[in-house]
C-alpha cells in the first residue's frame, strides 16, 4: 500500500514538474516576443517624434496617422501577449493548487489515522506505555516508540498546516491574476476603439487627398522629393557591399519570382492618372494581393533597411549586389530586421496599407545600378 502511495505521489510530482517546465519555456518565449514588441513600439515613437511637417506636410500627416495606427496595433499585440502570459500563469497556479489539494488530502488522512490511534490508547496514553513494562529495557523501548509517534504526529500536523497556508496563498494569487486579466481585456477593448478612430482618420485623410486636385498635386511633388531621398538612402546603406557583381544578376531578367500573388494596379514609368487627368512618374509597381498576405524576397540578399519611410510606409530594402536592390513598401508587418540575410522566396513581411493612398497593396521596385528599373522586366510571367 505504501509503495502504491509513493508511486502515485511520484507521478503527481513528475506531472507537475513537466507542467511547470512547459509553462517556463512558454513564459520565456512570451518574454522574447514582448521585448521585440517594446522595441518596435520604441521605433514607431521615434519616427513620430522625428516627423518633419514643414517641408512635406501632406506626407507628414499621412505618416503621423500611419504610425499611430501601427503603434496601436502593436499595443494590441502587446496586450494580447500579456493576456496569454497571465492565462499561462493562472494555468500553472491551478496545476499547483490541484497537486497541493491531493497531497493535503493524503496527509490529512494519515494524520487522522495517527489521531485515531492515540484516541484508542486513551487520554493518558503515554502513562500506559510507561506503566505496562516488565523491565528497564521495555521502559526505554516504549519511550522511544512514544517519541517517534509524537514527532511523526507533529511533523504531519506542521505539513498539513504549511500546505493549507500555501493553498490559501495560491488562491489569493489566482484571484489577483483573474482581476489583472479582466483589466487587460478592458484595455484590449479600449485599444480596439482607438484603432477604429485612427482608421477613420486615415480613411478621411486619403479621401480628402483623392478629392482635392491641389492637395493631390502637392502630394505628388512631395513624393518626388522623397524618391530622391530614397535613392540617397539606398546608396549610403549599401555602398559597402562588393561581394556580388552586377553582371551576374543581369541574366536574371524575366526569371525572378513574384514577391506577392496579385494584380498590378499601377505600372512603372510615366502613367496617366484618371483621377485629375494628369501624369505621374512611378519608380515601381503597385500589386494588389490576391489571397495571401506574405511578402517574399525575390532573390537572396541582405536587409539594409527595415523601417517606416514617408511616402512608402513600412519599407524593406534588400541588397542583392553592390548596386542591385529590391524594395517592398506599404508593409503591415516586418518579419526581417536590418542586417539579416534572407533566401530567395523567404517571407520578409506582410502586405498592408501604410503609406498608401489606394488601400491594401504592395509597392515593389527594383534598383539596378542604383537606378529605377521596371520590375515587370525582372519578374517571371505570372
Amino acid at each position: 500500500m505504501n509503495t502504491r502511495r509513493a508511486c502515485h505521489s511520484a507521478l503527481l510530482i513528475g506531472w507537475a514538474a513537466a507542467a511547470m517546465l512547459t509553462v517556463s519555456v512558454a513564459a520565456a518565449d512570451l518574454h522574447r516576443e514582448l521585448d521585440a514588441l517594446r522595441q518596435q513600439i520604441g521605433r514607431v515613437n521615434k519616427q513620430l517624434g522625428s516627423l518633419d511637417a514643414a517641408r512635406q506636410p501632406i506626407l507628414a500627416e499621412l505618416a503621423r496617422i500611419d504610425l499611430k495606427v501601427e503603434r496601436e496595433q502593436l499595443e494590441i499585440q502587446r496586450i494580447d501577449l500579456r493576456q496569454r502570459q497571465l492565462t499561462n500563469e493562472i494555468g500553472a497556479n491551478q496545476a499547483r493548487r490541484g497537486l497541493l489539494e491531493k497531497e493535503l488530502a493524503q496527509e490529512r488522512s494519515r494524520a487522522g489515522k495517527v489521531a485515531r490511534y492515540l484516541y484508542k490508547l486513551g487520554g493518558q496514553s503515554y502513562l500506559k506505555l510507561f506503566l505496562r513494562v516488565d523491565s528497564l529495557d521495555q521502559l526505554f523501548h516504549n519511550y522511544h516508540l512514544f517519541m517517534i509517534l509524537i514527532r511523526h504526529h507533529l511533523d504531519q500536523i506542521n505539513s498539513v498546516r504549511s500546505k493549507t497556508l500555501a493553498l490559501t496563498q495560491i488562491d489569493r494569487q489566482l484571484e489577483s491574476q483573474r482581476q489583472q486579466l479582466n483589466v487587460r481585456k478592458q484595455a484590449h477593448a479600449e485599444a480596439i476603439k482607438r484603432l477604429d478612430v485612427l482608421r477613420g482618420e486615415q480613411k478621411n485623410a486619403v479621401s480628402r487627398i483623392n478629392r482635392d486636385r491641389k492637395t493631390y498635386m502637392r502630394l505628388l511633388h512631395e513624393l518626388s522629393d522623397r524618391a530622391g531621398e530614397l535613392e540617397e538612402l539606398i546608396y549610403r546603406a549599401g555602398k559597402g557591399d562588393t561581394t556580388t557583381p552586377m553582371t551576374h544578376l543581369k541574366a536574371l531578367k524575366g526569371r525572378l519570382p513574384w514577391p506577392l500573388a496579385g494584380t498590378i494596379t499601377s505600372r512603372f514609368g510615366k502613367q496617366r492618372s484618371t483621377r485629375f487627368n494628369t501624369f505621374v512618374m512611378n519608380d515601381g509597381v503597385e500589386i494588389k494581393p490576391a489571397g495571401g498576405r506574405d511578402i517574399r524576397a525575390v532573390y537572396p540578399g541582405k536587409v539594409i533597411f527595415s523601417d517606416y519611410f514617408k511616402g512608402y510606409g513600412n519599407l524593406i530594402i534588400l541588397q542583392h549586389a553592390k548596386n542591385f536592390h529590391s524594395l517592398y513598401g506599404h508593409c503591415a508587418r516586418f518579419l526581417k530586421n536590418r542586417g539579416e540575410r534572407v533566401r530567395s522566396g523567404e517571407v520578409i513581411g506582410q502586405v498592408g496599407d501604410s503609406g498608401s493612398t489606394t488601400g491594401l497593396s504592395l509597392y515593389f521596385a527594383i534598383r539596378a545600378d542604383l537606378k529605377p528599373s521596371d520590375p515587370l522586366q525582372w519578374l517571371s510571367s505570372p
